[in-house]
C-alpha cells in the first residue's frame, strides 16, 4: 500500500513537472511585444529599425546594431545585424552583415555616421540581394541624408557597400523610407523628402541600385509622414507611417491607394489596446513607431506590423512589438495581444 502511494505521488509530481516544462517551452514560442527578446544563445536581439524576408523559407532579421553604452547623441549605430529562423519566434544569430569602419574617417562607413532603417530586397534578375540604409556622413549632421546601398549574394551576407544616392530629387534627400517591391518585380523607394517634408515616391532601375528617374509627390500622405511602412492586398496598398516627433512616439497613421502612387486616402489611426508594460495606447502608439511590414510566409493575407519601442539615451536597450494584422471589411486593424504564436494565430484563422 505504501509503495503504490509513493508510486501516485511520483506520478502527480512527474505530471506537474512535465505540463510546466510543456507551459515554459510553449511560452517560448510565443512572441511578447514590449519586452527584450533573446536569441537562440540566450543573447539579446540586437536589430533595431530594420525589416524581415523570407527566402528559400527562411526568415531573415535585419537591423540596427546599438552599441551598448552608447546614445543616440553618441552614434550607438554599430552597422548592420542579421538574424534567421524558421517560425519567427526561435531566432539564430547570424552575425554583422554590414560594419561601421574605425580605420578609415573619411569612408562613408566611418563609425560615427547615422546608419538607420536598413531594408534588404532580393532582386530576382541579378540574383542579388541589395540592402538600403539611411546614411548621415559623419560631421555633417543631419540636413543631408542619403540612401546607402550594398549587395550580397547570400541572405546571411556580408554585404558589399557600392555607393550612396540622394533621393527625393532634392539636394538634402529624403528622411524615413520604404522600399516596396510590386508583384511584377518593380522596386519603389517612398519616402519624406527633405526639406519640406513632402511625402515621395520614386522608382528604381531594374537592379535596384539607383532611382531610376524623377520622384513625385504623393498625393493624400499628409506632410511630415515618417517610418512608412506598405503592403498589397487584394490589389490595394496599404501603407503604416507616423508622424514627425523626433524619437518621441505620436498616433500611427493609415493610408490606402489602388495605385503606389496614388492618390492615397486617409484612414486615421489602425492601432487599438494598450501596452501592459508602459500603460501607452493608439494615442502613443503603444509606445513604438512603425518599422516594417512582415508577410506571414508570403500567404495572401497574413502580415505582421514590426515597430520599435525607441529610447535615444540608451538605444541598446530599444525593444520591439510584432502584432497581426487584422481586418475590418477590408481596413487594417493592429489590436495589442500580450502573447502569441504566428502559427497558431494565422494557420488557425
Amino acid at each position: 500500500m505504501r509503495f503504490k502511494l509513493v508510486a501516485l505521488i511520483l506520478l502527480v509530481i512527474i505530471t506537474v513537472n512535465t505540463q510546466q516544462i510543456r507551459a515554459q517551452r510553449s511560452k517560448s514560442k510565443q512572441i511578447i511585444s514590449g519586452k527584450h527578446w533573446l536569441d537562440s544563445k540566450g543573447e539579446r536581439i540586437n536589430a533595431h529599425g530594420g525589416c524581415v524576408i523570407l527566402y528559400n523559407d527562411i526568415y531573415y532579421w535585419y537591423g540596427e546594431h546599438k552599441v551598448k553604452g552608447l546614445s543616440e547623441k553618441q552614434h550607438a549605430d554599430g552597422g548592420i545585424h542579421c538574424y534567421a529562423s524558421n517560425n519567427l519566434v526561435d531566432w539564430h544569430d547570424q552575425g554583422m552583415v554590414l560594419n561601421l569602419t574605425k580605420e578609415d574617417t573619411l569612408s562613408d562607413l566611418a563609425f560615427d555616421c547615422n546608419q538607420d532603417r536598413p531594408k534588404v530586397v532580393f532582386n530576382k534578375q541579378t540574383r542579388k540581394f541589395v540592402l538600403f540604409f539611411k546614411l548621415y556622413i559623419r560631421k555633417q549632421g543631419t540636413k543631408v541624408a542619403f540612401i546607402g546601398v550594398a549587395t550580397s549574394d547570400s541572405p546571411s551576407g556580408p554585404f558589399n557597400y557600392t555607393h550612396k544616392f540622394l533621393g527625393g530629387g532634392m539636394p538634402n534627400g529624403t528622411g524615413d523610407f520604404a522600399m516596396f517591391q510590386d508583384d511584377n518585380g518593380d522596386l519603389y523607394h517612398l519616402s519624406v523628402r527633405k526639406p519640406d517634408k513632402a511625402f515621395v515616391i520614386g522608382k528604381m532601375r531594374d537592379d535596384y541600385l539607383l532611382p531610376e528617374g524623377k520622384y513625385q509627390i504623393c498625393e493624400g500622405i499628409t506632410k511630415h509622414t515618417e517610418a512608412p511602412a506598405i503592403f498589397k492586398k487584394d490589389g490595394v496598398y496599404h501603407m503604416l507611417a507616423s508622424g514627425s516627433t523626433g524619437w518621441a512616439p505620436n498616433a500611427a497613421r493609415y493610408f490606402t491607394s489602388k495605385s503606389i502612387s496614388g492618390p492615397w486616402k486617409y484612414n486615421g489611426n489602425p492601432c487599438e489596446g494598450v501596452n501592459p508594460y508602459n500603460q501607452l495606447g493608439p494615442e502613443k502608439t503603444f509606445g513604438g513607431q512603425s518599422t516594417f511590414i512582415i508577410p506571414y510566409r508570403g500567404e495572401k493575407d497574413h502580415f505582421i506590423a514590426f515597430f520599435d519601442i525607441n529610447k535615444p539615451k540608451h538605444p541598446f536597450d530599444n525593444l520591439y512589438i510584432w502584432l497581426p494584422i487584422q481586418f475590418d471589411k477590408n481596413t487594417m486593424k493592429i489590436r495589442w495581444i500580450n502573447e502569441w504564436n504566428p502559427k497558431h494565430f494565422f494557420e488557425n484563422k
